[in-house]
C-alpha cells in the first residue's frame, strides 16, 4: 500500500489527511508547535497511524507524495523575524517602497474603526530601512532600453549592503517586465559575487504592472526567502530521517502544487497557501454533491476565512495583501478577519464596549479552557460557557480542559464589568462573533451582486461548527454543509488539486482585438507552461492549459480577470465573445448596466495556467441507513439558545455513532473528534452516505 499525505500548519492547529491508493482518507489533527512547526506535523500525522494500525514510520517509508501548506512566511512576516534585505531600484526612484500608494497606504488594510480614525492611522513600518535601498543609473521605458545599466554601481551598492548585514537582496527597476535585460544582469552579477546571498528579481516574481505593487512583492520575496529555505530544507531532511524518499510538493495560492525548488525561489506563493487549500477542499467536498455555488467558511484558531465558489469557478484576489502589505502574485480571493477560536475578548476602556481580537491566544497559550496558561477569555472559551463543549470528549477525549477557569475568568474580566451573568454575557459576545462574520460575508456577496440565498454555506475550520449555522441564518442562507474532514479540510484540499503553473504577460492591448496577436502571446506562455511540466514528469497528452486575459475601461485602475472557456488557437468569434464576457462578469461585480463599451475596452494582462493532473481523493461511500438517531446520544446538558429563550437541555451526540441517514431534529451539538457542530432550535441536520453533515436552516426541505 502506498499513500499521499497532505499536512496544513494553522495559527493554532496543525492538520494532515492521508490518502492510500484506493482514494481513501484517514486525517489527524495536533495542535501547532513553536518555534519547531514539524513537531507538531508529525504529532497530527500520528493521530492519524493511530487509526490505520501503522507506526509514523511506516506510513512515511510507503509515502510517495508528501504535500505542504505552511503558515512560516507569515510567522516571519509578522514576528519581524524575515532576512536583512536590501533593495537595488533605478535611481530617482528610491522611495518608491516608502511612499506605498499614497494616501491610501496609511489606511489600507486596517479595520474599519481604525479607518476612520484618520489622526492616528499611518503606513504600515516599512519591511527594509531607507538606508537598505540603493538606486542604480539604468532605465528602460516598455521595450527600449534608455540608459544603459552602471554596473560598476551595481557592484559598490551591493559590497556595501553586504557589509551592512544583508542576507538577501531584491531588484527592481522600472519597466523590467517588459524589458527584464537590466535585473538579468544584476542578478547575474549578485550570483558570481556572492553566491550564498538569497536573491529576488522583480521580473521573475511578479512580472507585471504597478511601481509599488511589484517592489514590495519582490521585497517581501527576498525577505521570506532564507526563513523558508531553512525551514523547508529542514522539513526534508526530517522526513527523510523517517524513511520517507518521495516528493515533497508545496501549495501556492493560486491553488496549485509546486515543488519545493519554486517555493524556495518564490515564498510570497505560499502566503495563504492554507487557507486557499481549504477553499479547494470545501470545492471537492461540495462537488461530490454537484454543489457549485458554494460560501467557504473557514474559522479556526487565529483568523475567520471566506472564499466564494460561484459556478464552480475561483476567482483570483484582486489587491493581494498580507499585513497591510500590498503584493501583486497571482492568488486565489480568500478574504480574512482576526475573529477565530482563539481571538481575546475585551472591553474598551471607559466605554465596556465588547470588542473580539484581533489580538489571539493562538495555541501557546490557547483559549482560558485549553488549561495551558491563558487568562484572557476568547472566543472557545465563550462557546465553552454557552455549553457547546463537553470537555470530556475534547478532541475525541485526549485532551483535558478546564471549564471552571474559562467560567471565573470570563466572570471577572466580562461579566462583571457589563453587570451581567457569565451566560448572559457570553450569548450576547456570540451573537456579536456571529455578526461581525455576517458582516464580512455579505460583504463579499451581496455587495458584489451574488444572492447568498442560492449558496450552500460549507463551514469548514476547527471552530466555525459552533457558529456556522447561526452566521448562515443572518444571510437567509438555507443549506450549512459540515465536511467530515471540516477541521482538516486544508489537508484534504492538498489531496485534490493538482499541480500548477501561472505564466504571465503583462501588455496593454487596445482595440482592434486581432486574434492573431493575442494567439501569438498565448502561444509563447503555452510553451512555457509545457516545457515546465513536461520536465517534471507530466504526460503532454494528459496535462491541461487554462486561459485568461486581464480586461478594464480604459482610464481606469482595476482589472477584471475574463477566462477563455475554449481551447486551442482563437478565432475572431471567439475573441469578441471573451470581451462580451467581460462586460459580464464587470456588471456582476459592479451592478446592472455598469458596462460602457464605448468607454473603450483594453487588455492588461495575458495568464497561462498550466496543470499536471494528479489523482483525486475517494470518499468511503456508505449505505444509508433507518438506524435511530438516539443510539448517538452520549448525554444531555445545560446548553444556551437565544431562539429557545434562554439555557435548555440539548442532546450530546457522538459523531462516531452516527450513520448515514440519521437525522437529528432536536438542538444539541455533535461531537467530533476534531470539532463540534451546534444544531438550533428549528434546523434538521443530516448525515449523508459520505458522512459529512447537512443542516436545513430552519428546517426547510433543501
Amino acid at each position: 500500500m502506498t499513500y499521499r499525505i497532505g499536512t496544513d500548519i494553522g495559527g493554532t492547529c496543525t492538520d494532515s489527511a492521508v490518502m492510500d491508493e484506493d482514494g481513501r482518507v484517514v486525517i489527524g489533527k495536533d495542535l501547532t508547535t513553536y518555534p519547531d512547526f514539524s513537531e507538531g506535523i508529525f504529532n497530527s500525522l500520528r493521530t492519524a497511524t493511530e487509526k490505520m494500525d501503522l507506526t509514523l514510520e511506516e506510513l512515511l517509508q510507503d509515502t510517495e507524495l508528501f504535500l505542504h501548506a505552511t503558515s512560516v512566511g507569515e510567522n516571519a512576516l509578522f514576528e519581524r523575524e524575515g532576512a536583512e534585505t536590501g533593495l537595488l531600484t533605478t535611481k530617482g526612484f528610491e522611495e518608491t517602497l516608502h511612499a506605498t500608494r499614497g494616501g491610501y497606504g496609511r489606511w489600507s488594510g486596517l479595520p474599519f474603526e481604525e479607518v476612520k480614525d484618520i489622526v492616528n492611522s499611518d503606513k504600515p513600518d516599512p519591511l527594509i530601512p531607507r538606508e537598505r535601498v540603493a538606486g542604480i543609473s539604468e532605465r528602460t521605458y516598455r521595450e527600449q532600453i534608455v540608459e544603459p545599466l552602471d554596473e560598476q554601481e551595481v557592484v559598490e551598492a551591493v559590497d556595501s549592503l553586504v557589509d551592512d548585514g544583508v542576507e538577501a537582496m531584491a531588484g527592481c527597476f522600472l519597466w523590467s517586465f517588459t524589458a527584464p535585460e537590466h535585473e538579468q544582469r544584476v542578478k547575474d552579477i549578485l550570483q558570481e559575487r556572492y553566491p550564498d546571498l538569497y536573491v529576488s528579481m522583480s521580473n521573475d516574481i511578479s512580472p507585471t504592472m504597478g511601481e509599488y505593487e511589484r517592489t514590495a512583492t519582490t521585497v517581501l520575496n527576498a525577505y521570506l526567502g532564507p526563513t523558508t529555505e531553512q525551514y523547508l530544507e529542514s522539513l526534508g531532511t526530517t522526513l527523510e530521517d523517517y524513511g520517507f524518499d518521495g516528493l515533497i510538493l508545496l501549495m501556492f495560492a493560486h491553488g496549485g502544487l509546486v515543488t519545493r525548488r519554486d517555493a524556495i525561489e518564490k515564498p510570497v506563493g505560499l502566503i495563504e497557501s492554507g487557507p486557499v487549500g481549504g477553499l479547494l477542499g470545501s470545492r471537492f467536498v461540495a462537488g461530490e454533491r454537484d454543489i457549485e455555488n458554494v460560501i467557504s467558511t473557514d474559522m479556526g484558531g487565529t483568523t475567520f476565512k471566506v472564499g466564494i465558489i460561484n459556478d464552480g469557478r475561483l476567482e483570483y484576489a484582486d489587491e493581494p495583501m498580507v499585513g497591510r502589505y500590498h503584493y501583486q502574485f497571482p492568488k486565489r480571493d480568500i478574504n480574512s478577519i482576526a475573529v477565530a477560536g482563539g481571538s481575546i475578548i475585551s472591553l474598551e476602556e471607559g466605554t465596556n464596549v465588547p470588542s473580539v481580537g484581533p489580538e489571539s491566544a493562538g495555541s501557546d497559550p490557547g483559549p482560558v479552557c485549553y488549561g495551558r496558561g491563558g487568562e484572557q477569555p476568547t472566543v472557545t472559551d465563550v462557546d465553552m460557557i454557552q455549553g457547546y463543549f463537553a470537555p470530556e470528549y475534547f478532541l475525541g477525549g485526549d485532551k483535558e480542559m478546564n471549564p471552571a477557569k474559562a467560567h471565573d475568568v470570563f466572570e471577572e474580566q466580562i461579566a462583571d464589568p457589563l453587570g451581567k451573568s457569565p451566560v448572559e454575557a457570553a450569548a450576547d459576545i456570540y451573537e456579536l462573533i456571529n455578526s461581525i462574520v455576517a458582516d464580512l460575508l455579505r460583504e463579499m456577496t451581496v455587495e458584489k451582486g451574488i444572492d447568498p440565498r442560492k449558496f450552500t454555506l460549507v463551514s469548514i475550520g476547527g471552530a466555525a461548527g459552533m457558529h456556522a449555522a447561526s452566521y448562515a441564518r443572518m444571510l437567509d442562507i438555507p443549506e450549512v454543509l459540515v465536511p467530515y474532514t471540516a477541521s482538516v479540510n486544508s489537508a484534504l484540499g492538498l489531496l485534490s488539486t493538482d499541480v500548477t503553473h501561472e505564466h504571465l504577460d503583462v501588455r496593454q492591448v487596445k482595440p482592434p482585438f486581432e486574434a492573431d496577436r493575442i494567439n501569438g502571446i498565448f502561444a509563447d506562455l503555452e510553451s512555457e507552461a509545457r516545457d515546465k511540466l513536461t520536465a517534471e514528469g507530466f504526460d503532454p497528452e494528459e496535462m491541461t492549459i487554462e486561459r485568461s486575459i486581464s480586461m478594464r475601461y480604459q482610464r481606469q485602475v482595476h482589472e477584471l480577470v475574463t477566462p477563455i472557456e475554449t481551447s486551442g488557437e482563437l478565432d475572431q468569434s471567439e475573441v469578441d465573445e471573451t470581451i462580451d464576457r467581460f462586460e459580464t462578469l464587470y456588471e456582476k461585480r459592479y451592478g446592472e448596466g455598469s458596462a460602457f463599451k464605448e468607454g473603450g475596452i483594453e487588455m492588461t494582462e495575458f495568464r497561462v495556467r498550466g496543470v499536471g493532473p494528479m489523482s483525486m481523493p475517494e470518499f468511503n461511500e456508505h449505505e444509508l441507513t433507518d438506524s435511530s438517531v438516539d443510539d448517538a446520544i452520549v448525554g444531555e446538558k445545560e446548553m444556551y439558545f437565544k431562539q429557545a429563550g434562554g439555557i435548555i437541555d440539548g442532546n450530546v451526540y457522538d459523531f462516531t455513532d452516527l450513520t448515514p441517514g440519521d437525522v437529528i431534529d432536536e438542538p444539541g451539538v455533535i461531537l467530533t473528534p476534531v470539532t463540534t457542530i451546534v444544531v438550533n432550535p428549528g434546523d434538521v441536520a443530516r448525515m449523508d452516505r459520505y458522512q459529512n453533515v447537512y443542516i436545513d436552516i430552519e428546517g426547510d426541505d433543501q
